[in-house]
């Protein structure tokens, strides 16, 4: 197949992205236990207990390249913005099925947030750690994948010292891209 003009490749990628991921069925935990083992390179320079609570059975019909990418943002979120280099701490993922939905629960020990981050923590282009090379839109999509591409609902809850904690709530089978 010929394509005509050199952007033509850029505007695939832009319309594959805004269609959004590949559905297919998938168990999470299993799913959730490749994105991690994607991770381990980062995760094992910290000091970081990474635990997962999810039913082998938990079967999802969705998009499992929009679930990779917000774990692995809200794991970096957590490696750049809640820990020190070599502090101890923990992150837990838990994930339950209520009725139709997807409780997905993500907890890190860390720093939190004021008040004033956590009323920001979703815009584009807010970030605390410029200097460390944030550019404040990892949170931003973690928003979107949630809330658009799969349909659901994600709040955020947080104390300076106490850590944070990011509740999603999805249907376990979203509506289909159009």
């Amino acid at each position: 197949m010929r394509f005509r003009s050199p952007g033509f490749f850029f505007d695939a990628g832009l319309d594959i992205l805004r269609r959004g991921y590949i559905r297919r069925k998938f168990f999470l935990e299993e799913y959730l236990g490749e994105v991690l083992l994607s991770l381990r390179p980062r995760l094992k320079k910290t000091k970081l207990q990474v635990t997962v609570h999810c039913p082998k059975d938990l079967q999802l019909d969705s998009y499992p390249g929009a679930f990779s990418q917000i774990v692995t943002n809200l794991i970096i979120n957590s490696l750049v913005h809640a820990f020190d280099e070599g502090q101890e701490g923990s992150i837990t993922i838990a994930a339950a099925s209520r009725g139709d939905s997807l409780v997905l629960t993500y907890a890190d020990s860390g720093k939190g947030m004021p008040v004033e981050v956590q009323k920001r923590v979703f815009d584009p282009f807010f970030t605390t750690a410029r200097a460390k090379g944030g550019t404040g839109l990892g949170m931003h999509i973690v928003y979107n994948l949630v809330t658009q591409t799969l349909g659901g609902a994600l709040g955020c809850e947080s104390h300076p010292g106490q850590g944070t904690t990011f509740t999603l709530t999805l249907p376990l089978a979203p509506p289909a891209q159009t």
